[in-house]
């Protein structure tokens, strides 16, 4: 077995050892693949295998892999998807509206229109900050105008740029933004039931998707898990209540810890409330890591498509990585009882309150 190998990204050939992961290789001979979450789930570095063999990294689409997980095993022949709808525009903060203590929505009118697909990031940088990546969302009040663009910002008390909004990032605060980048966006022409599931802010891109998704076809099977730490995340329930009055629509509030508000919510973890997956079923995740991974690995074992995107910390923040990453244990780690049941006791609420089906069957998800 040879120990090198020729590896041609486009019009662009090198050689490489046995076992190196494409992206890096690729990177240090000058080749430009993008790139952001290094663990295989944004798809942002996802290019075509035209020939040759790899391990590990398998996208999606057949044929598609993660530049950032595949290991070279022979020659190969890449080629790299087109960034041209990538660009950078500027606008100003024009709205910052709580939505709950830690969640703010963050309103941007743009200098000139950005076209995303529903699900997308953007690299957003308000002046004199560094970058941070948020994704677009639907706002929560009103309809979407053409040059404006709206995010959920979960603000951390360590972070340099979310700390700072309402204090020196007021309205009025000049902005760059880049993108749009990301491939677990809403695929139009589905026939298959959508199962969206979200933890704190990852709702953002869940809310764009299910939003889309009801437009081209406002009788669309789907379900949506929306989970928290405590009742207080669930800052979504306005957005909740208004998928779930779309009778084909189940919608499921999730937090892991014990509260005595309502009985609406369930106590849990995402994982435990998925319905009995079909393969023809089309899943989006979007939140914390585990969560992400687990829902990648329940599809894969089923064979239904999923599109993940996880909420990684910014390396430049410990302390916030840290928060995450227990978050993200509690929102995923076994629980100490199973939970897995039949919701057969949901109950219709009305006005601010969230609307759900009956039961998981008469919503047609009978596990």
């Amino acid at each position: 077995m040879s120990r090198h190998h020729q590896v041609t990204v486009n019009a662009s050939s090198f050689q490489t050892r046995h076992g190196e992961l494409l992206l890096d290789v690729a990177l240090n001979n000058g080749v430009d693949l993008p790139y952001s979450c290094r663990a295989g789930h944004c798809g942002t570095c996802c290019v075509r295998l035209v020939s040759g063999k790899v391990q590990g990294g398998k996208g999606v689409e057949s044929g598609i892999v993660h530049a950032c997980q595949c290991r070279i095993l022979s020659d190969v022949v890449i080629e790299t998807r087109q960034q041209s709808d990538v660009r950078t525009i500027e606008g100003v903060l024009s709205s910052l509206l709580p939505l709950s203590p830690d969640v703010m929505e963050v309103g941007i009118t743009t200098d000139c229109t950005l076209p995303f697909h529903a699900g997308q990031y953007a690299q957003i940088t308000f002046h004199g900050f560094p970058s941070r990546p948020f994704s677009f969302t639907h706002p929560l009040r009103g309809n979407s105008k053409s040059r404006s663009i709206w995010l959920h910002v979960r603000r951390m008390e360590s972070g340099r740029v979310t700390s700072s909004l309402g204090k020196d990032i007021k309205v009025g605060h000049r902005v760059k933004v880049a993108g749009p980048y990301g491939s677990a966006h809403f695929r139009p022409n589905l026939d298959g039931r959508m199962i969206l599931v979200a933890t704190n802010t990852g709702f953002a891109p869940i809310w764009s998707i299910a939003v889309a998704a009801l437009r081209e076809n406002p009788e669309r099977r789907m379900m949506i898990i929306a989970g928290g730490r405590t009742i207080e995340s669930l800052y979504m329930a306005p957005a909740l209540a208004q998928l779930a009055r779309f009778p084909n629509v189940m919608v499921a509030p999730i937090c892991s810890t014990p509260q005595s508000l309502t009985n609406v919510v369930m106590q849990g973890r995402p994982t435990e409330y998925l319905p009995r997956l079909l393969p023809t079923d089309v899943l989006y995740a979007c939140g914390a890591p585990g969560m992400v991974d687990a829902i990648k690995e329940i599809a894969e074992r089923i064979g239904a498509v999923c599109y993940a995107d996880p909420f990684l910390p910014n390396s430049a923040d410990p302390v916030q990585r840290g928060a995450l990453a227990r978050a993200a244990r509690r929102l995923t780690e076994p629980a100490s009882q199973p939970r897995r049941r039949r919701i057969d006791d949901y109950t219709r609420m009305h006005s601010n309150d969230l609307i759900l089906p009956h039961t998981l069957a008469d919503a047609g998800y009978d596990r």
